[in-house]
C-alpha cells in the first residue's frame, strides 16, 4: 500500500490504497488535488500515518461491492485510526452516494469508466474528490495556468507584501484573496473586505480610518474603523480604483508607515494588518488618467496576480462544475449526472460573465433537466453569441414551451 500525505493547516492526512488494478487511481488523486494547491508527498503505512486531524481512507472498489457484506473494511478503519472512508465504484449504472455509519463510510457509484478520457469522467472523478476536500482552502481547478496561480498563492502568503488581484469581474478575485489569507501567518486573525465602490466617499473613510466622537454631524460616539478592527489581519479592498483620489493618500500612509489617523483625530495609532487589493480596471492607465496615485499604485502591486476569463480557462469548467454540483446537491443520494455533450457546449460558450454565469446557468439545468441527466439542450445561457440581443427569459419561457405536450387528457 502506499499512503498519501496532505500537509496543510489542518495536518489532515489521506492513504489511497493501491495494488496493481488501481495504482493509476492514486497517481491521479495525488497530481489533481495537488494541482488544487493541497501539498502531498507518499507514505508507507506505519504507525506514524496518525494526525491531530481527520484520518480518511480512499480506494477503489468493484462495481458489485455491498458494504452490508463486506465484514473487513470497518475492523481495518478501526485499527488504522481513519475517520472516514471514500470508496469509488466505476461503471455504475446511476450516480449516487451512499452513506453509511451516519457519512463515516461513502460509496461513490460512478456511471463512467475509470479509462476514459472525457469531460464527464473528470467531473465525476473531482466530484468524489469535493468529499475529501470540501473543509479544506482550495482552488478548484485543473487548468494549467490556475494550477500556476495556485503556486503564486501559496509562494506568496506566508510573507506580508501588498498583493494587487487584477481580473476581469467573477473571475474569482476574492477567492483568490481569500486562500492568501488561509494560507497566511495571520490565518488565525481577522479578515475584512470592503468593496469600494459600493460605500459614499465620506462614509468611507470613516468605515476605514475610523473617527472621533463629534468629527462630524452623526459621530455620537467614537468608531475605530475597519483597519484598526483587522489589526494583526488582513485587509481586502475590492475594486480599489474606485477609491477615492483624497483615501489614496491615506491609505498610502497605512502602507508605508503602519499608521492610520481617524478623522478629527491629531493622532495617530500604530496599526498592523496586511493590504490585499483586487481591480478589473488596467491600473496603468488610471494612474495615466489621472485617477490613481502612482505612488500608491506602486506600494500595492509589490506582488501582482491576475485571474483570467473562464474561455481562456475552459480545462478548470469541469472541476468548478463538480464543486458547484456537490454544494447544489448534497442531500440527495441519487444525483443529477452530467452528459458529455453538455460539457462539450460549456467548453465552446465564450463566458462573458465567467464564473458567476457558469454558476447560473448550472443551477437552471439542474432545475430544467429531466430523467436526472443534464443534456447539452439544458443549457441556458446569460448570452448567446449567435444572438447578444437574446433575452435569458425568453429563452427559458421557450424551453418549457418545448417541454409541454401538445395534447393534455384531463
Amino acid at each position: 500500500m502506499i499512503g498519501i500525505r496532505f500537509a496543510n493547516l489542518e495536518r489532515r492526512f489521506f492513504m489511497i490504497n493501491v495494488n496493481e488494478e488501481n495504482i493509476d487511481f492514486a497517481h491521479e488523486v495525488q497530481k489533481l488535488l495537488m494541482a488544487r494547491g493541497i501539498d502531498c508527498c507518499k507514505l508507507g503505512i506505519s504507525n506514524d500515518f496518525v494526525s491531530k486531524g481527520e484520518n480518511i481512507f480512499v480506494t477503489c472498489t468493484d462495481k458489485d461491492f455491498a458494504f452490508t457484506k463486506d465484514k473487513d473494511l470497518v475492523p481495518f478503519l478501526k485499527a488504522n485510526n481513519f475517520q472516514k472512508a471514500v470508496l469509488v465504484s466505476w461503471e455504475s449504472a446511476d450516480f449516487k452516494v451512499e452513506t453509511y455509519l451516519n457519512g463515516a463510510i461513502n460509496v461513490f457509484r460512478i456511471p463512467v469508466a475509470f479509462s476514459e478520457q472525457t469531460l464527464a469522467r473528470q467531473f465525476y472523478f473531482q466530484y468524489v474528490l469535493e468529499s475529501v476536500v470540501q473543509k479544506l482552502p482550495n482552488l478548484p481547478c485543473s487548468d494549467e495556468n490556475s494550477v500556476k496561480l495556485n503556486s503564486l498563492i501559496k509562494k506568496i502568503a506566508p510573507t506580508d507584501a501588498t498583493v494587487l488581484v487584477n481580473g476581469p469581474t467573477g473571475t474569482g478575485k476574492e477567492v483568490v484573496s481569500n486562500l492568501i489569507h488561509h494560507f497566511s501567518n495571520r490565518r488565525d486573525k481577522a479578515f475584512v473586505a470592503v468593496n469600494c465602490a459600493a460605500i459614499p466617499d465620506q462614509m468611507l473613510e470613516s468605515m476605514l480610518f475610523g473617527h472621533e466622537k463629534g468629527a462630524f454631524t452623526g459621530a455620537v460616539q467614537p468608531n475605530k474603523g475597519l483597519l484598526r478592527a483587522a489589526d494583526t489581519g488582513t485587509v481586502l479592498l475590492d475594486e480599489i480604483s474606485e477609491m477615492p483620489i483624497g483615501l489614496q493618500a491615506k491609505l498610502l500612509r497605512v502602507i508605508q508607515e503602519k499608521k492610520v489617523m481617524p478623522i478629527g483625530s491629531s493622532e495617530e495609532i500604530e496599526v498592523n494588518v496586511r493590504i490585499i487589493a483586487t481591480t478589473n480596471r488596467n491600473m496603468l492607465e488610471e494612474v495615466k488618467m489621472g485617477r490613481f496615485r502612482e505612488d500608491l499604485y506602486y506600494r500595492l502591486n509589490v506582488f501582482p496576480l491576475n485571474t483570467l476569463n473562464l474561455s481562456k480557462r475552459s480545462s478548470d469548467i469541469p472541476t468548478i462544475v463538480a464543486n458547484m454540483m456537490y454544494n447544489l446537491d448534497s442531500e440527495n443520494e441519487v444525483k443529477i449526472k452530467f452528459s458529455e455533450n453538455a460539457f462539450e457546449r460549456l467548453n465552446k460558450y465564450h463566458w462573458p460573465g465567467n464564473v458567476r454565469e457558469l454558476h447560473n446557468v448550472i443551477q437552471r439545468a439542474t432545475i430544467l433537466c429531466s430523467n436526472g441527466e443534464i443534456l447539452a439542450s439544458d443549457l441556458i445561457f446569460d448570452s448567446s453569441e449567435d444572438d447578444p440581443g437574446a433575452n435569458t427569459a425568453d429563452a427559458l419561457a421557450a424551453k418549457f414551451q418545448n417541454s409541454i405536450p401538445d395534447e393534455v387528457v384531463l
